[in-house]
């Protein structure tokens, strides 16, 4: 492991708690401003409207200007967004902050494992498995600091906090990250049209695309504002032990990725289409079940046979099937296509939770099942054979 990849992996740490701490914390900050579960999801799909031409300008700008830049500026501008974000309760500037720091939530997002890819080509599933590993099990981490510390610093205080923790990692990014990354010369021109076009990237890439925006409306239907309040609404308990469900969340799949380079997975499609139709069906089933120990349990299984399996899975075929040159720019066309599901699934998620609040958890779960039978026209084949031939 180099000094990138060991970079990457602390601020991963850093990343993970800040982003523990916001997401369990800003639906409750929310309702106590007194936002509808409509207004949430106006909230939360204004700031996935915004992502499509982010993702791809800022892949393309990653090919061009570096990745330390883009990577680095993803870190401040989310700690930015969420410093401000206790200010105010309206619903137009909880957008507007929402949409800056999913944007560069998702700046981060598309860099990262393209960082990782050429750090350490040949070690990929286990370095992408243990950053992400990581930062998933620091997420439970900054949990179970915002339900320790909710009542002291409310709900304001533990955003500003999770701020603090992540302009510390964009400080000690900038500070020890090298550049290696150098664009071709004729890499800078291009048209608009092509920018956005997507003739050209490979068939298994437009498989995954449409795939992930169908899991994408699902995961965004059953995993944004409605997540802890479902745990609350629904049983009745408080929010210092629906805390305690989101850490076992964030472990559940942590532990299946820090082994992602130990499991040697062969049968790449097959697992991936498995453990992809499981997670969504416990998720369903998790809906349907009356009690709150037995409902929590079966939901907290999904990431453990599922995205944390898969996830690796899918980082490593999408790297390998992506130009060099235009590695960040196709990454970027390919979550940002697929992105478009969550604009529909964060407006989905606030109508059905306002219709029954089990409702949006079931939707998610088939629908993951619908996006695991899109995977059955993924072809993997030799790489280097596909490349050459491209």
């Amino acid at each position: 492991m180099n000094r990138n990849v060991k970079t990457v992996l602390f601020v991963s740490v850093l990343f993970g708690a800040s982003t523990g701490i916001y997401e369990f914390v800003l639906p409750y900050y929310l309702q106590e401003r007194g936002l509808s579960f409509h207004s949430m999801g106006t909230v939360f799909g204004v700031a996935a409207a915004g992502m499509l031409l982010v993702r791809v300008v800022m892949g393309r700008l990653a090919d061009v200007w570096g990745r330390k830049l883009f990577y680095g500026l993803s870190l401040a501008g989310s700690a930015v967004a969420m410093w401000l974000t206790p200010y105010t309760g309206a619903v137009g500037l909880q957008a507007a902050l929402k949409t800056l720091r999913e944007a560069m939530f998702l700046t981060r997002d598309t860099v990262h494992p393209v960082i990782l890819y050429e750090e350490s080509r040949g070690e990929f599933m286990r370095f992408i498995g243990k950053t992400r590993g990581f930062e998933f099990l620091f997420q439970g981490a900054g949990t179970v600091v915002a339900g320790v510390t909710l009542a002291k610093l409310g709900t304001g205080g533990n955003l500003q906090m999770a701020a603090v923790a992540l302009a510390v990692g964009a400080v000690v990014f900038w500070a020890l990250f090298r550049e290696h990354w150098k664009p071709r010369p004729d890499h800078r021109g291009g048209s608009v049209w092509g920018l956005f076009s997507l003739r050209g990237m490979h068939r298994n890439l437009m498989v995954i695309l449409i795939s992930n925006l169908v899991f994408n409306v699902g995961i965004s239907t059953g995993h944004s504002f409605v997540m802890p309040l479902f745990f609350s609404e629904k049983f009745g308990v408080s929010r210092e032990l629906v805390s305690w469900v989101m850490v076992a969340h964030r472990v559940t799949i942590a532990v299946p990725l820090l082994l992602a380079g130990a499991l040697a997975v062969k049968r790449l499609r097959r697992v991936f289409m498995i453990t992809l139709a499981l997670e969504g069906a416990l998720i369903s089933a998790s809906a349907l079940i009356p009690g709150f120990w037995a409902a929590s349990g079966v939901w907290l299984l999904h990431d453990l046979v599922g995205a944390g399996v898969w996830l690796p899975i899918q980082n490593q075929i999408i790297q390998d099937y992506t130009r060099p040159e235009e590695r960040a720019l196709e990454m970027g066309k390919l979550l940002a296509f697929s992105g478009v599901g969550g604009i529909l699934g964060t407006y989905l998620s606030g109508v059905l939770a306002d219709y029954n609040i089990s409702a949006p958890f079931f939707v998610s779960g088939v629908l993951m099942v619908a996006a695991a039978v899109v995977l059955g026209g993924l072809r993997l084949g030799a790489v280097a054979l596909v490349l050459e031939e491209r």
